[in-house]
């Protein structure tokens, strides 16, 4: 039943996780549509990256909002009709996606960087408009595999505790 338990905490915080990202994707469509307007080549530079953020914002987080409470329930399912092959399969599923987050977490470093370095040496203000935006989006996506990274971790740590 403590299988359970971390699994329902651990959904219940990627679905908290993907309200916020969506209030977040809602107050860049405000931003988008107030401030760039104007004629500022900076903020013009930054239109495409940061409307990247937020169609990610708010599809990723809609996803989460929507799929998580579905997958407690698959596995409370599962779970009821075979306990062992369903702890394997969520531990090997949850080894997956640790990978895939250090692999992300690690690109999405790298470009912030990259972004940094690029931007001293641009002169034109358009450029460095995009490249602030790139700097944005490239922090938003860290902040959302550090956060989804970070409560996998902790919920697989108990689960594994719990499988010994």
């Amino acid at each position: 039943m403590e299988f359970l338990q971390e699994l329902s905490i651990w959904t219940k915080g990627d679905a908290l996780q993907g309200k916020i990202m969506v209030g977040i994707g809602l107050i860049l469509v405000l931003c988008l549509l107030f401030g760039f307007k104007y004629e500022n080549p900076l903020l013009k530079g930054m239109f495409i990256p940061i409307c990247l953020l937020t169609a990610a914002s708010l599809g990723y987080g809609s996803f989460l909002t929507y799929s998580r409470p579905k997958h407690i329930k698959t596995l409370t399912e599962q779970y009821s009709n075979n306990p062992k092959e369903t702890v394997k399969m969520t531990l090997g599923k949850a080894q997956t996606d640790h990978k895939i987050y250090i692999i992300l977490k690690i690109v999405w470093s790298t470009l912030l960087i990259l972004s940094v370095l690029i931007f001293f040496f641009t002169v034109k203000e358009y450029y460095k408009g995009l490249i602030l935006g790139l700097f944005c989006l490239f922090v938003g996506f860290l902040l959302i595999e550090t956060f989804l990274h970070s409560r996998l971790t902790h919920c697989f740590e108990n689960v594994s505790r719990l499988d010994k």
